[in-house]
């Protein structure tokens, strides 16, 4: 019994800290990066994997490929996105031949972890400012379960949990 508590136990402490991408991705990958230096020198960059964190700002499909333009977070040893302040905006591309890339699945706000090659730059437009995208080319993806914020109240939308209801919890029923 010791026995298959002690492997039950190890199985969970090795299972939680598994990376949320291939392994050998994750190994190879460049992580915790600066974007504004791929954009200011991208050539060296060319060709080099990168491991990066994002929320999805807009996902369009194109003839080609879909594309992806998030925000960049940085990601941990294993891919988890970190908690800092998101640091500019890049755009991630998931050939045809792969498959698409819904935008109602990859819709605004979703998380990402993206293993891709960086291709470059590209001339875009956030609004109406001029802007310098860096250009990946997604070879692994983790799309994370959307969170659900109610950004007005720390408990949601149910009135007998929620502390910003002064009503009573029973109005809702007649």
């Amino acid at each position: 019994m010791k026995r298959f508590v002690f492997v039950a136990l190890a199985f969970l402490v090795l299972s939680s800290c598994t990376s949320v991408l291939r392994k050998d991705l994750m190994d190879r990958g460049v992580r915790n990066f600066s974007l504004d230096q791929l954009v200011r020198d991208p050539e060296p960059h060319k060709g080099k994997l990168f491991i990066l964190g994002g929320i999805i700002a807009e996902t369009t499909l194109t003839e080609t490929d879909s594309l992806i333009n998030a925000l960049y977070v940085p990601v941990d040893s294993f891919g988890y996105p970190k908690e800092s302040k998101p640091n500019g905006r890049f755009l991630a591309r998931y050939a045809k031949e792969r498959g698409i890339l819904d935008p109602l699945v990859y819709g605004k706000h979703r998380k990402i972890t993206i293993a891709g090659i960086f291709t470059g730059t590209e001339a875009g437009k956030i609004g109406q400012m001029d802007y310098v995208f860096p250009v990946f080319r997604i070879e692994d993806m983790y799309l994370w379960e959307r969170t659900e914020s109610y950004p007005w109240c720390a408990y949601g939308p149910y009135p007998y949990r929620d502390p910003c209801y002064w009503g009573s919890p029973w109005w809702s029923y007649w």
